[in-house]
């Protein structure tokens, strides 16, 4: 398991969460809810700078792979939130990488940013990296053969995946899906172009600006290029199993229609005929199309996957906001995968306890198992508690953040019930009704 340890950086006055292989994130707007999410997406894809690192520069010594990373991690965190000039000089954030062994990254502010790598967790990335740096020298780059050449490349890469992997603890690919994910169907490819222009003038001029959010939403509309590109002309391959006929199902219902691709124009068919663009389709459409693709790429690809989504609820309609959430559960718990949430919406929380329950019953009456399959089946499809319903508490975490509270972050998974507790938008709701008795008393 992994954590992250935040103190007085930005909003965040002290947070401490464990990185469970489900984490969710409840919270008043400007309440540290991204902040907490893009940090963890910064620590997690550290792996990938080590590793383009390593690939390019394995010839150096130990030593100047430790200073050139964390030259790396530095000019990275200003791209990401800015120059510490305008953070507090006493903030600080650990992440551990291996809650186990103890092996973390910290990061401080005294006049500048400090990076300081644990002296044992090092001495194991170290010794990690010497067999891949003999590796990457002995590779013969002398095959006239372009086939071999491809595949040599690619035993070569999967080779130091597989190691980098381990000395970062997660062999998940990590990705940030950024609120305001319209960006990619709803505007035209010149827009997209001019934004991107204005981005790289942006950073390479110092402007100050949200670099992290633009940096994010740049990573994002490349991605989703590679998902349309990805179903181009494609029918989905869809086996013919109760489990992908139900992911079929849940998609259609969350759509209202079916997505298809055909030579390069994405389209919402309602029928067999009739259909609309993708870019003028409904704002819900537009914002959740790139997550249902990813999540049929995960399960395609058979991929470890670890996905941090800003407010999937976004524009959807309650029903389509608990067939989402039951999606990804569904999808993270076939690919052994991570997913990150973080939400405004009762609803999704109120979706996470049931899947909570459903654990907690199906574990105390293993013998009615068929009689709850029955209640949860979408049009007769059948599917197993354990790749359906089924989330285990031990893998799960939820915090709510408020600020000015007394506790900024805290846990709000009572492990006794295993459910979310403490919901302060149920208070929210207590205050309107309240509002509407005081009125209603009037009369």
């Amino acid at each position: 398991m992994q954590k992250i340890v935040i103190r007085n950086f930005r909003q965040i006055s002290q947070a401490e969460l464990e990185v469970k292989d489900f984490l969710f994130l409840i919270g008043e707007q400007a309440s540290g809810k991204s902040t907490i999410a893009k940090l963890i997406y910064f620590f997690k894809s550290l792996k990938q700078d080590y590793f383009n690192l390593l690939y390019d520069s394995h010839k150096q010594p130990l030593c100047e792979l430790q200073k050139k990373l964390i030259t790396i991690i530095q000019n990275k965190f200003a791209v990401y939130f800015g120059y510490t000039s305008r953070l507090n000089d006493d903030f600080y954030i650990q992440y551990v990488f291996s809650t186990e062994k103890g092996y973390n990254l910290t990061l401080s502010k005294k006049k500048s940013l400090q990076i300081q790598f644990d002296a044992e967790y090092w001495d194991f990335i170290s010794k990690k990296t010497i067999p891949l740096q003999k590796l990457l020298n002995r590779k013969d780059n002398s095959r006239t053969n372009f086939i071999l050449q491809e595949k040599a490349k690619n035993a070569l890469v999967g080779k130091m995946t597989t190691e980098v992997n381990k000395m970062f603890f997660d062999e998940r690919e990590t990705l940030f899906f950024p609120a305001g994910r319209n960006i990619t169907v709803s505007y035209p490819e010149q827009f997209q172009l001019l934004f991107f222009g204005e981005l790289k003038s942006a950073l390479y001029n110092n402007t100050e600006t949200n670099t992290i959010d633009i940096n994010l939403i740049k990573e994002f509309v490349s991605y989703s290029k590679f998902l349309a590109d990805y179903f181009n002309g494609i029918e989905e391959n869809i086996e013919k199993t109760p489990f992908r006929k139900l992911v079929s199902s849940i998609i259609s219902q969350i759509l209202h229609g079916d997505y298809k691709n055909e030579n390069g124009k994405e389209r919402i068919f309602y029928t067999e005929k009739e259909f609309v663009p993708l870019n003028i389709s409904s704002s819900g459409q537009q914002e959740v199309i790139r997550i249902i693709q990813d999540a049929i790429y995960i399960l395609n690809e058979k991929q470890k996957a670890s996905r941090i989504i800003e407010e999937p609820e976004t524009h959807l309609f309650p029903k389509a906001q608990k067939l989402l959430i039951e999606l990804l559960i569904l999808v993270a718990n076939k690919t052994n995968s991570q997913l990150i949430i973080t939400t405004h919406s009762p609803y999704v929380q109120s979706t996470f306890n049931n899947m909570l329950y459903y654990t907690k019953v199906v574990r105390a009456q293993p013998d009615k198992i068929n009689v709850i399959e029955d209640f949860f089946s979408t049009e007769k499809l059948k599917i197993s508690a354990k790749e359906y319903m089924n989330i285990d508490p031990d893998k799960f975490q939820a915090y709510a953040l408020k600020v000015g509270s007394e506790v900024y972050c805290k846990s709000i998974l009572d492990r006794e019930t295993q459910l979310i507790g403490d919901n302060s938008i149920d208070e929210e709701t207590e205050n309107i009704n309240n509002e509407f008795d005081f009125l209603y008393s009037m009369i």
